[in-house]
């Protein structure tokens, strides 16, 4: 039975596009298998795992958070929406790996299975398009905002399952980090290099600047972890040729490198600037300003909503523009933390990447889990400002895992002070 639930909440990275209903949140189909597997695992364990450490870091931000509210900065309604969500996806990923006996090699390898999955859906999705099957590549009849993205050399950026190919690359981020190493090195066997071809092509094929920059990522990270010579040529030259590629052949990103350069030169006005660029710019100003206004401890969770339409007219009108697009997640993890967390909130969330952080020096074994999910973290802190879509909680339950296996810690008691 707990195998059963292994798939279907970390077949959650890959289904967040599948909504059933949107009132004042986002209900995920995901949600129901987190909460039958809640539900099952205090009927049978009876004796649950509690991480105090988690529970700390939840209690502080959530009184935090009410004194925003006092202030007028933040509303009952968006902190308990987001407070409650932390508490039922972070209990959910927990206890799931207890059930598993913290075995997060087990679960990494689901989520690669998963991952190949979805690459040939991705493929599957780009064949229906070259041969007009409408229904084969348009999934927007049961994926929510699902739009087919601009054609680029006469082929479909793809998606599979996921609203967006910027989506999809974030979500493969670890499984491209584990295809990349497993076709550099020869004697590399945590997955087959048929599985990571696929996952290779079907990212590409998602001509996405999220995407590709987790490949470019997922190369500095094995350059930093290994520093051997040839390897680093290697790794370096893959580097150069495909970001110079991308650059000079893929007008989607060329035209978002440029214009984000413009703008930051004051080149070009920020209404002039391509919607990606509109909308990550136009985040970033509220964002900065809510630093200023309480530059410890942010606005508070679920707050930066509000505080895009505070700031909206001090920064620029953007109602007067464009569509306001990603004002209540930011759009960026990074920007997010900094509007609603403070310099507090970014302080802790990069002691917690650096603190738990597994080199290969370190263990030869869980370094490549901790770097997969490491490439995760930084495509989030870019582009996603969700901070439950896509499983994100299960990769942070896991990246600290890793480092706790990798120490040899014990596994603990049922109230473990983890």
């Amino acid at each position: 039975m707990i195998n059963l639930f292994n798939y279907l909440l970390i077949s959650n990275v890959f289904t967040s596009g599948i909504i059933l209903f949107k009132t004042n949140f986002e209900f995920y189909v995901g949600y129901i298998f987190m909460l039958i597997f809640l539900l099952y695992y205090f009927a049978v364990y009876r004796k649950p795992y509690i991480s105090l450490k988690f529970i700390s870091v939840l209690a502080i931000i959530l009184f935090i958070s009410f004194i925003n509210v006092w202030l007028g900065y933040d509303s009952k309604t968006l902190l308990i929406k987001q407070f409650s969500a932390f508490l039922f996806n972070g209990l959910a990923y927990y206890l799931l790996i207890k059930a598993n006996k913290n075995d997060i090699d087990k679960l990494f390898r689901i989520y690669l299975k998963l991952a190949v999955i979805m690459a040939l859906i991705g493929i599957f999705q780009e064949i229906s398009f070259l041969v007009s099957f409408k229904y084969g590549y348009n999934y927007s009849y049961f994926i929510h905002k699902m739009q087919p993205a601009q054609v680029i050399w006469g082929m479909l950026p793809v998606s599979a399952l996921l609203p967006e190919p910027a989506h999809f690359g974030a979500a493969m981020a670890p499984a491209m980090f584990v295809s990349v190493l497993a076709m550099i090195k020869k004697d590399y066997s945590f997955i087959n290099r048929s599985a990571a071809i696929l996952i290779i092509f079907s990212v590409l094929l998602s001509f996405s600047l999220v995407a590709y920059i987790g490949i470019v990522s997922a190369l500095v990270m094995i350059m930093l972890n290994y520093q051997k010579a040839r390897l680093v040529a290697v790794c370096t030259f893959i580097l150069v040729f495909f970001s110079c590629f991308s650059y000079r052949y893929l007008p989607n990103i060329k035209v978002r490198v440029d214009d984000t350069l413009a703008v930051i030169n004051h080149k070009i006005p920020l209404p002039d600037a391509n919607l990606s660029t509109f909308t990550f710019y136009t985040n970033a100003l509220v964002a900065y300003e809510s630093l200023l206004r309480n530059p410890v401890f942010g606005s508070g969770l679920g707050s930066h909503k509000i505080s895009y339409d505070y700031f909206n007219t001090q920064v620029i009108n953007i109602y007067n523009f464009k569509k306001p697009l990603n004002k209540e997640d930011a759009g960026s993890l990074l920007l997010r933390l900094i509007s609603e967390t403070g310099l507090l909130g970014i302080l802790m969330f990069f002691y917690f990447i650096a603190r738990f952080y597994v080199s290969r020096r370190k263990d030869e074994y869980f370094w490549l889990i901790s770097n997969s999910i490491l490439c995760l973290v930084i495509l989030n802190l870019l582009r996603m400002g969700n901070y439950f879509y896509g499983g994100f909680i299960l990769f942070i339950w896991l990246y600290y895992f890793a480092f706790k296996a990798a120490a040899g810690t014990p596994s603990g008691t049922a109230h473990e002070r983890t």
